[in-house]
């Protein structure tokens, strides 16, 4: 393919939905580009705003936590993977609302506890709370809302 080709093909790419450097680089590799022309074409990316890191990860991170509820830890460390910068991601990470996050978090315990067998209160709420940190929210936060179960507001 050739780097006009590639290009257009990016272009289009990119307009569809917000994509990161990665993603094209991976789009544009499966398609036989040259790695030389893939340097050249996502620097046109990003000097037209096609591709723009910032945007792209704050997308990512509402996304999300919105949808998918996931904690910060599992949202960092997939920015990471996409080799987001780290200053990028921090400041895609800072712009979480947190009445959201705190809202999708209470989701994610309610749903795992209702769920969760245990011969013990401890025993449910230890299960839970391995679960939802496992989807990358902060212990504390997780041992906050599980203590709010002794008023039974939360898990019911």
């Amino acid at each position: 393919m050739t780097e006009s080709e590639g290009k257009t093909l990016a272009e289009r790419y990119c307009s569809g939905a917000e994509h990161c450097c990665l993603e094209v680089r991976a789009m544009l590799g499966r398609h036989n580009v040259e790695s030389e022309d893939i340097d050249r074409i996502l620097k046109h990316l990003v000097k037209e705003g096609y591709i723009d890191e910032l945007r792209y990860a704050r997308a990512f991170v509402h996304d999300k936590v919105r949808f998918a509820k996931w904690g910060r830890s599992k949202i960092a460390q997939a920015l990471w993977q996409k080799r987001i910068p780290q200053g990028v991601a921090d400041e895609a990470l800072s712009s979480i609302d947190e009445d959201e996050y705190m809202a999708a978090l209470k989701d994610v315990v309610q749903s795992r506890y209702r769920t969760v067998k245990g011969t013990t209160e401890y025993e449910r709420k230890m299960k839970t709370m391995k679960t939802v940190c496992g989807r990358g929210y902060e212990p504390s936060l997780v041992r906050k809302v599980l203590d709010l179960t002794d008023s039974y507001d939360i898990l019911s």
